[in-house]
């Protein structure tokens, strides 16, 4: 009989592990989702670098029963800001240059150079200068309180029991965001993550003959929330009140957002100038001219001819006495009274005159 009911029971754990292990890996999204949902900066990207940013806590992993060599927390939480950093807004907020691994980078850069000299000499392409930072995080996992809730209940009756425990466990990060140039702590943050456990457990414990027969089950089951996981949320929560705390202070401003009545709005003023603008009309039988074909034309001289016109002589005449005046016989003849209408004064050049058209 208890062989029987041994046979299956095993058959399942087994089938449950080969399950659990035939499960393809998974790239991990984003824990906190607000982290890509920060509006984007108004000005571009900002060059940021991390420095120093690791376990502060020297704690252990606890253990009830013995004493763990394992630290408590990740040893590459500065893996886990850097991707934060990278991720927030979608990737449109921070450009993160590399300071961690900084020697490693400088000796590749010296390796880069040594071989164009030996291959190009005197012809050999400098490098270009590395990206700075005008400001760089730092700080680290300042705590790790383990235990700080635990309990649990149970029951059983006629040999048929359950019970179940609970454990709550606290890590805490803290930002700094310094300011290159003058050195002063811009902006500091501190954010928590509950790290929650729990087990639960059903036992049978029964007596199947008085004589020699018993039968006991045990089941249960124990979800622990992942340290790492805990961690790499709460950085990217640390992260996201970082950004919020600078829009605050006026280090940077987010990108204005329009309200989706108004953008369709403008969209529908821009849709309808781009129907009505007329395009300048090009002849479809005539290609159009470059400056190639402008520079293919022959050079046109224009030649100015000189017209040399010669002055018009212009004679001179005596005025006469007027008529009706005489200065041989002091004789006064009678002048015909000129028609008005009909008769106009004769032009008369002066020497001014003629002077003037000389001239």
């Amino acid at each position: 009989m208890i062989k029987r009911l041994l046979i299956p029971l095993l058959a399942f754990v087994l089938s449950g592990c080969s399950t659990l292990a035939s499960q393809p890996p998974t790239v991990s999204d984003v824990a906190y989702r607000q982290l890509i949902e920060v509006p984007e900066p108004e000005n571009g990207n900002i060059v940021l670098a991390v420095y120093q940013f690791g376990d502060l806590t020297g704690q252990q992993k606890p253990n009830t029963n013995f004493g763990e060599m394992s630290k408590a927390v990740t040893q590459g939480s500065v893996n886990l800001l850097i991707k934060a950093l990278k991720d927030a807004g979608d990737g449109k907020w921070f450009r993160v240059v590399e300071r961690d691994t900084l020697q490693s980078l400088l000796q590749e850069r010296k390796l880069i150079r040594t071989t164009r000299q030996m291959t190009q000499g005197d012809k050999a392409q400098p490098l270009g200068p590395m990206l700075y930072a005008g400001a760089y995080i730092t700080g680290g996992i300042v705590g790790y309180d383990s235990n700080i809730v635990s309990g649990g209940a149970g029951a059983r009756y006629l040999g048929i029991g359950g019970s179940t425990e609970y454990r709550r466990d606290n890590v805490t990060v803290v930002l700094r965001l310094i300011n290159v140039v003058s050195g002063e702590v811009e902006l500091a943050i501190m954010a928590e993550k509950t790290i929650l456990s729990s087990s639960t457990g059903a036992d049978v414990f029964r007596y199947l003959d008085t004589d020699t027969k018993l039968l006991e089950i045990e089941a249960g089951m124990a979800k622990n929330e992942p340290v790492t996981y805990a961690v790499r949320k709460v950085i990217e929560a640390s992260v996201v009140e970082l950004i919020r705390a600078g829009e605050v202070k006026g280090l940077w401003h987010y990108k204005p957002v329009l309200e989706p009545e108004v953008r369709a709005h403008i969209q529908g003023i821009l849709d309808i100038i781009e129907e009505n603008t007329l395009e300048p009309w090009i002849d479809p039988g005539k290609a159009e001219e470059v400056y190639d074909d402008y520079k293919k034309k022959p050079e046109v001289v224009e030649v100015i001819e000189e017209v040399i016109e010669e002055e018009e002589k212009i004679e001179v005449m005596d005025i006469g006495d007027p008529p009706g005046q005489s200065n041989d016989n002091d004789l006064v003849e009678p002048a015909e009274e000129p028609d008005e209408e009909n008769t106009r004064s004769p032009a008369v050049i002066t020497p001014d005159i003629a002077k003037l058209l000389r001239s």
